[in-house]
């Protein structure tokens, strides 16, 4: 019957999302599915820890943060993103070999991964240059990011590179929706740009 679920779920996810995204959506409902049986569907998704709303906050982020760096041992987080209307976060880690990791975590596990992504040498030593030259860790950003958009919620964080700059670039969203962007230079922790978008 689970099989049977799962099988109907990642057709209609075919035709929805087309395939590039298939593999992922069905790991995920093989792990949401219960050991004994019973329909996926049987029990209403569970709210992240610290969020009445089902809306990922500050708390869940960081959470999901330490486990996945729990995961990878030695790993620096490069990427971390809310999935599913905040109940999961997507979180990519560096190994100290510049090798990415990519996992889901839910309600502080990891639900989906590790797993390895391929890439060659340029893309390892990318990787590397930007955790190495970052000053401020994705926590230290994040606080830089609470002050500088009061009461938002980030739902997206990512280093990366600027016009020559090693940046956090993140996607905040405040209680009336409002969508703002700020970008935190992870080498000063100075906010280089913030701006609002509807």
């Amino acid at each position: 019957m689970k099989k049977t679920i799962i099988g109907v779920l990642a057709g209609a996810a075919v035709l929805t999302t087309g395939c590039g995204t298939v593999m992922r959506q069905v790991e995920r409902l093989a792990v949401q599915a219960s050991p004994t049986g019973a329909s996926p569907t049987a029990s209403p998704p569970a709210t992240p820890t610290g969020s009445p709303s089902g809306r990922a906050g500050a708390g869940d982020l960081r959470t999901a943060a330490q486990a996945a760096l729990g995961a990878v041992p030695g790993s620096t987080l490069i990427s971390i993103e809310t999935e599913e209307n905040g109940r999961l976060w997507e979180v990519q880690v560096v190994g100290q070999d510049g090798t990415e990791h990519q996992m889901d975590v839910e309600s502080g596990k990891v639900v989906n991964g590790p797993t390895t992504e391929i890439e060659d040498a340029a893309d390892k030593a990318k990787h590397q240059a930007r955790v190495s030259a970052a000053k401020l860790d994705y926590a230290q950003a994040a606080d830089k990011i609470a002050a500088a958009v009061p009461e938002g919620r980030i739902t997206e964080l990512n280093l990366d590179g600027e016009q020559g700059r090693t940046v956090w670039e993140s996607d905040v969203v405040t209680p009336d929706g409002t969508k703002h962007e700020v970008t935190v230079d992870a080498t000063s922790g100075t906010v280089t740009s913030s701006s609002a978008t509807s």
